[in-house]
């Protein structure tokens, strides 16, 4: 594809850029640490889960039966 054009005199970016100033960047490589206690000797154990029955539910029933009603009317001329 060929890239996208800019009709000559529409170059114009607004509102102006500011002017370029000098920044430093200091790039320090450090090295992140993080210490953890280990306990020599670790037991995990899962202990059952009480029973517990499901929670009531209302019963389904089907709605009520419903009347639709169309009306359709033709202008009068």
């Amino acid at each position: 594809m060929a890239p996208q054009l800019i009709p000559a005199g529409l170059e114009v970016t607004v509102p102006l850029p500011v002017p370029d100033l000098p920044t430093d960047r200091v790039n320090a490589c450090t090295a992140k640490l993080a210490v953890t206690e280990v306990a020599a000797f670790m037991v995990t154990e899962q202990v059952p889960v009480p029973e517990q029955p499901p929670p009531l539910q209302p019963v389904k029933l089907d709605p009520p039966a419903g009347a639709a009603v169309s009306v359709t009317t033709v202008p009068l001329l």
